[in-house]
């Protein structure tokens, strides 16, 4: 289990290189750690420590839960407030709040994505038939 895990988290820790279109020798130099240590973290030979995931969070924006169970998106969602345009009207601040409790404690995050996992299950026809209506309004702006 524990080899299968370092393994994924090389492939993604390689992704992210990648995408940034760094070498391993630039990497290694944001996460303070030698070349050789940081291929070993992307061959699944090691885990990568603490302060290189912290870097990985603040200074590139990945996404923890991402980076050790593949879902979601690579990168997080901007913080709300930082260039975001959706209005909240009269719940803004709760949401804020909420989005910034969910962002720093993972139990939060997971129990109100199960909250939410769960009326959408229930409430799925209601849901659906809300999207098609967006959708159906976006075709209509289009034209």
């Amino acid at each position: 289990m524990k080899e299968k895990l370092r393994k994924d988290i090389g492939v993604r820790m390689r992704k992210i290189r990648k995408k940034l279109g760094f070498t391993q020798d630039k990497m290694a130099s944001y996460f303070d750690v030698g070349r050789a240590n940081y291929s070993r973290i992307e061959k699944g030979e090691i885990f990568p420590n603490p302060t290189l995931l912290r870097t990985l969070k603040n200074e590139f924006n990945i996404s923890l839960d991402w980076l050790i169970t593949d879902k979601g998106d690579m990168f997080m969602m901007d913080r709300v407030g930082a260039g975001n345009t959706i209005d909240f009207g009269e719940h803004a601040e709760e949401i804020k709040d909420l989005l910034f409790h969910m962002e720093k404690i993972p139990m939060v995050r997971h129990t109100v994505l199960g909250f939410f996992f769960d009326y959408k299950e229930k409430n799925k026809k209601i849901i659906k038939e809300y999207l098609e209506e967006i959708e159906e309004d976006k075709q209509v702006a289009i034209k």
